[in-house]
C-alpha cells in the first residue's frame, strides 16, 4: 500500500483507530493475540468451577434452575400450544407448508442460506465447508493465523451461515405446528456435532464475534423451545450452557476489536450475546460482569452509532434493520428481567424505527435496497419475505412503544415469538404517517407522493461508506420498486469480474464522469477518498417538492436536482466542465420493471396491464441511450436482492459526450395518465 492510501486511511479513521489496528497486526504476528485465546479444552470441572451456587454444581441442578427460572426469556414451552393456534389460524397452508419443508431440508443438511436459497452442507454438516466453492477451511487451525478474504476460499459468508444456526428458527416452528421431536433430536445432534467438529479457537467458525453471537441466540431459543422434550436431557442442557458461555468469554475477550476497529452492528450484536448470557444465566461468576458490559456497550455503541436523525453509521438499510433486530431481543429480555435501558438510547432507538418506517412502501413492506446487504436477517420468524421490513419494524415499535406499526397479518408472527399472543391481539396501533421528509445528518431526503415515494442521498460522510453511489435516487410507484438499487450480491464473489460491479458508481442511479468511480477502494473494506455531497435545498410546498445537492467526488461539479410536481418527476443533473474538455458523461438508471422502447431515448416503463410510466431523458448535448439486460461479458444489466444471488435488470445508460462549460439532462418521469 502506498504512503499516501495509508495516510488517508488515518485522515479519514482517525489516529485511534489507526493505533489500535497497528496494535492489533503486531500482536496477531508476534503471537500475543493467539496467547490470549488459548486452545486448551475447556472442562466440565472448569465449567462448574464458575457457579456461584452449590446447588447448581450438578448437571440435575443446572437443569432444575433453567426450568424453573423459564419465564426469564422471551416464551416458555406451555406458550407453544397457543402460538400453535394463532399459526393454524393465521398462516396459510402455503405458509406452513414451507416452514415445514425448511426445516425437513436442514435436517439432512440442506440450509436456507440468506432467506432464499437453499445449498447442500452434507449430512451431517460440514461445518468447514463452502457449499459453493467446495473449499473446505482448516478444522485444526486457530482462528488468528486463517484468511477469511482469500480468493481460493470463496466467500466466508457461505460458510458461516451454517454455524449461525438459523434453521434452529424454523426447527422450533415446525415442531410448534406438528409437535413432531425430530426437530428436537435434530437440534441437538446438530449442536453436539457443531461442538465435536470445532473445537475452541480452532477454525473459521471462532474468527467473527458478531457470528459467534448470533449462533448463541439461536442455540438459545431452541433450548427454552424444547426444554420439555425428552430429548433435552440434563447432560445436554449442561453442555449447552457450559458452550453458551464460553461463547460470551470468547466474545468478551475481543469485544474490543469490534468497538475500535470495526465500529459497526457488530459491536452491537457483540454486547447483545454478553447481555443475553448475563441476564439468563445469573448463576455464573462471571454473569454481573457480562451483563454491566453488555448493558454499557448496547448503551454506548447506540448512541454512537445512531445518530440523531434516526439514520444509521452504516449506510445501509439491511445493516440498520439488523441494528434495531439486536435491540429488539435485548430490550425485551430487559422488561422481562426488570432492567431498564436508558432514556436516551430509547428516544435514539425510536428515531431509527421512524427512519426505515418512513422510507418504507406500505404495500410490499420493502425499503430501498440501499449499502451493503449481506442477507442478514437475525431472526427468521415470519413467513414475510425477507425484503419485508414489516416483521422486524412492528415488533421493536410494540416492544418499545406498547404499539404496533401496521394493522394484522402475517408480518405479527414475529411479534408473537416475542411478545406472546396478548401482544398479538392488542388493538393498539401507531397513528404514525409517511410524509416527506428529510434526514440531514445521515443525507437521506424522501420525497413523497400520491402512489410514490423516492429517496436521493446526499451527504457528507461521517463513518466509512460502502457503495459509491452518492445523489443515488430510488424511486417506488404503487408498490413497485421502479428506479432499483443493484444491493451486494458478495463480498468475495466467485468470478472476478462482479468484485466491484455491485459497489460501483457507474451501476448506481447517478452520473459518472469519464468512467471514474466516485471512492477508491482500500484493503478489505475500507474506502480511501469519501466523496462529499452538499444539500443546496429541500423545499416542501403544498403542490410540489424541490431537491437541489451536489457532490464533489469529481473535478467536474455534479449537481442534482429533482422537482416532484402532479405526478411526475424531473430530475435534472448539471455537471461543470470546469477546463471545457471534452468529457463522457453517463446517466444509470436501473429499472426494476420491463421496459418498451417509444422512440429515441423515451420509454415505456410496465407496472400492469393497465398502468404504465414514461419516461424521457433529453440533454444540452444530443446523447444515446443503451439497455442492457443481464450481460455477463460486459458486464451490466444485475441486480441482487438476495445475497449470493444475482438476477438480471433492465440497466438503461444515457451517454453524452461534451465540451459545453456546463451539460445539462434531464430526466422526465411521468405516469402515463398524466403524460398523455
Amino acid at each position: 500500500m502506498r504512503i499516501t492510501d495509508v495516510i488517508k486511511i488515518i485522515n479519514k479513521m482517525g489516529l485511534s483507530w489507526a493505533a489500535f489496528r497497528l496494535s492489533y497486526e503486531l500482536k496477531r504476528k508476534t503471537g500475543i493475540l493467539k496467547k490470549k485465546f488459548p486452545t486448551n479444552n475447556f472442562s466440565d470441572k472448569d465449567f462448574i468451577d464458575k457457579m456461584i451456587d452449590y446447588r447448581l454444581k450438578s448437571k440435575e441442578g443446572l437443569s432444575k434452575f433453567v426450568k424453573e427460572n423459564r419465564n426469564k426469556f422471551l416464551f416458555n414451552t406451555k406458550d407453544l400450544e397457543l402460538f400453535k393456534q394463532y399459526l393454524d389460524t393465521n398462516l396459510s397452508k402455503e405458509d406452513k407448508d414451507k416452514i415445514i419443508q425448511i426445516a425437513d431440508n436442514a435436517i439432512e443438511g440442506r440450509l436456507y442460506c440468506f432467506s432464499h436459497w437453499t445449498a447442500d452442507y452434507g449430512y451431517p454438516i460440514n461445518w468447514h465447508r463452502n457449499p459453493i466453492t467446495k473449499y473446505v477451511w482448516p478444522r485444526d487451525k486457530h482462528w488468528v493465523d486463517i484468511e477469511e478474504l482469500s480468493k481460493i476460499s470463496g466467500d466466508v459468508k457461505y460458510v458461516w451461515e451454517a454455524s449461525r444456526f438459523t434453521q434452529v428458527y424454523y426447527f422450533v416452528r415446525a415442531y410448534t405446528l406438528t409437535k413432531d421431536e425430530k426437530y428436537v433430536k435434530t437440534y441437538w445432534d446438530q449442536v453436539e456435532h457443531w461442538v465435536n467438529e470445532n473445537p475452541y479457537e480452532l477454525g473459521i467458525n471462532w474468527k467473527c464475534g458478531q457470528e459467534i453471537a448470533f449462533r448463541t441466540f439461536a442455540w438459545i431459543f431452541g433450548l427454552y423451545a424444547f426444554l420439555d422434550s425428552p430429548y433435552t436431557t440434563d447432560d445436554r442442557i449442561f453442555m449447552i450452557i457450559k458452550n453458551i458461555y464460553y461463547n460470551a468469554i470468547r466474545i468478551e475477550k475481543n469485544i474490543d476489536f469490534a468497538i475500535k476497529a470495526i465500529q459497526n452492528n457488530h459491536a452491537i450484536s457483540e454486547a447483545a450475546c454478553l447481555f443475553t448470557v448475563g441476564v439468563l444465566f445469573p448463576f455464573l461468576r462471571d454473569s454481573k460482569r457480562l451483563l454491566d458490559k453488555g448493558i454499557k456497550y448496547l448503551e454506548q455503541e447506540g448512541l454512537k452509532q445512531i445518530y440523531d436523525d434516526g439514520s444509521y453509521i452504516q449506510n445501509s438499510t439491511n445493516y440498520h434493520r439488523l441494528m434495531l433486530q439486536d435491540y429488539a431481543w435485548c430490550y425485551r429480555l430487559a422488561e422481562l428481567n426488570g432492567i431498564k435501558f436508558s432514556k436516551d438510547l430509547t428516544k435514539k432507538i425510536n428515531l431509527a424505527i421512524d427512519f426505515l418506517y418512513q422510507m418504507q412502501d406500505d404495500n410490499s413492506g420493502m425499503v430501498p435496497n440501499y449499502g451493503a446487504n449481506d442477507g442478514a436477517l437475525v431472526f427468521p420468524l415470519s413467513s414475510c419475505d425477507y425484503l419485508n421490513y414489516k416483521p422486524q419494524l412492528n415488533t421493536i415499535n410494540y416492544i418499545i412503544n406498547g404499539k404496533k406499526l401496521y394493522e394484522s397479518g402475517k408480518h405479527e408472527e414475529d411479534l408473537l415469538w416475542f411478545c406472546g399472543v396478548e401482544a398479538v391481539k392488542s388493538n393498539n396501533v401507531s397513528t404514525v404517517i409517511r410524509e416527506t421528509k428529510r434526514f440531514d445528518i445521515g443525507g437521506y431526503y424522501i420525497i413523497r407522493g400520491d402512489d410514490s415515494f423516492g429517496m436521493i442521498r446526499c451527504t457528507k460522510y461521517k463513518h466509512r461508506p460502502g457503495h459509491a453511489d452518492m445523489l443515488h435516487f430510488d424511486l417506488w410507484y404503487k408498490g413497485i420498486n421502479v428506479l432499483v438499487d443493484v444491493g451486494s450480491y458478495s463480498y468475495n464473489p466467485p468470478e472476478e469480474k462482479f468484485r466491484y460491479y455491485f459497489s460501483a458508481t457507474k451501476n448506481h442511479n447517478t452520473i459518472t464522469i469519464n468512467d471514474m468511480n466516485q471512492t477508491q477502494k482500500g484493503p478489505r473494506f475500507l474506502t480511501l477518498d469519501w466523496p462529499e455531497g452538499f444539500l443546496n435545498e429541500f423545499k416542501v410546498e403544498e403542490d410540489k417538492v424541490f431537491f437541489s445537492g451536489y457532490h464533489t467526488a469529481y473535478e467536474n461539479i455534479h449537481t442534482r436536482k429533482i422537482e416532484y410536481k402532479e405526478n411526475c418527476y424531473i430530475i435534472t443533473d448539471e455537471i461543470e466542465n470546469k477546463e471545457r474538455k471534452k468529457i463522457n458523461i453517463k446517466l444509470n438508471w436501473n429499472i426494476g420493471t420491463e421496459i418498451e422502447k417509444i422512440e429515441d431515448n423515451k420509454y415505456r416503463l410496465i407496472i400492469n396491464d393497465n398502468d404504465n410510466l414514461i419516461l424521457e431523458i433529453s440533454s444540452s448535448t444530443k446523447g444515446n441511450t443503451y439497455v442492457y439486460f443481464g450481460d455477463e461479458d460486459i458486464p451490466a444489466g444485475w441486480r441482487s436482492l438476495y445475497y449470493g444471488e444475482k438476477a438480471p435488470v433492465n440497466q438503461l445508460v444515457y451517454e453524452v459526450d461534451s465540451i459545453n462549460d456546463k451539460e445539462t439532462v434531464i430526466t422526465k418521469i411521468k405516469t402515463r395518465q398524466e403524460y398523455v
